[in-house]
């Protein structure tokens, strides 16, 4: 497996406790699948590890001890469930032992112009996250946005309480492009993350998005592979 010249053993050191690992968020994981991706995360010291709400707890007791998060999303991958779900969600995991949180902003109300609804909906997770400590992503879903929503969005994430911005789900239409991590560090400047997500297929990609700006950077197993073929090669 060949690896870009441009990706040195510097910019993977960089990039690993960066990397939040999502193989098992697909709707066919089963429990061996969220073990399996909370030991390649651990393996690696990658940031965290994200699967559905079901495998929390699992993932909260593989993780634990060893500085990895384990990642809840909320509203996932829609957005458009109740606000109260979503703080139902948030408050629940925080119980379980989430110790990271990734939550998807309601995209409708957004194209709507509803800004309102859309705040309220964020501040209600953030008041319980943030009580806690603990990191809140806000998923925009770059692919379905126009340019001026993309900066709209970005800007009310961060009003809102939101430590990051995170480009996609990786679940609806669209994906993880420069010119949004580009638009969004535009917009939020040093003051909030950016969490690149959403067709990050390689080693390259990944490196790339973090040369651009973002902070976190979601990957699945083809990353890791040529991750392990990168540093196997030195």
């Amino acid at each position: 497996m060949s690896i870009a010249s441009s990706v040195t053993q510097e910019k993977i050191r960089d990039l690993v406790p960066r990397i939040d690992y999502s193989e098992a968020l697909t709707v066919t994981a089963t429990p061996d699948d969220a073990v399996a991706a909370c030991r390649t995360a651990v393996k690696h010291g990658f940031r965290a590890v994200v699967s559905f709400p079901c495998y929390l707890e699992l993932l909260v007791r593989e993780l634990s001890g060893t500085g990895v998060l384990a990642q809840l999303p909320i509203g996932f991958p829609s957005g458009a469930v109740t606000s109260a779900t979503k703080r139902a969600e948030a408050e629940e995991g925080l119980k379980t032992g989430a110790s990271d949180f990734d939550m998807m902003m309601n995209i409708g109300a957004l194209k709507a112009r509803d800004y309102a609804r859309v705040s309220e909906d964020i501040k209600g997770v953030a008041q319980i996250v943030r009580a806690a400590d603990k990191p809140l992503k806000v998923i925009i879903e770059v692919g379905l946005l126009t340019d001026e929503e993309i900066v709209t969005a970005s800007k009310i994430a961060e009003d809102c309480g939101a430590t990051h911005v995170k480009t996609c789900t990786g679940f609806n239409p669209g994906r993880a492009t420069m010119h949004a991590i580009a638009l969004i560090r535009n917009t939020v400047g040093d003051r909030v993350g950016i969490k690149a997500s959403g067709g990050v297929a390689s080693l390259e990609d990944a490196v790339a998005f973090m040369d651009a700006g973002a902070t976190v950077v979601a990957a699945r197993l083809t990353v890791v592979q040529h991750l392990e073929a990168a540093v196997s090669a030195r």
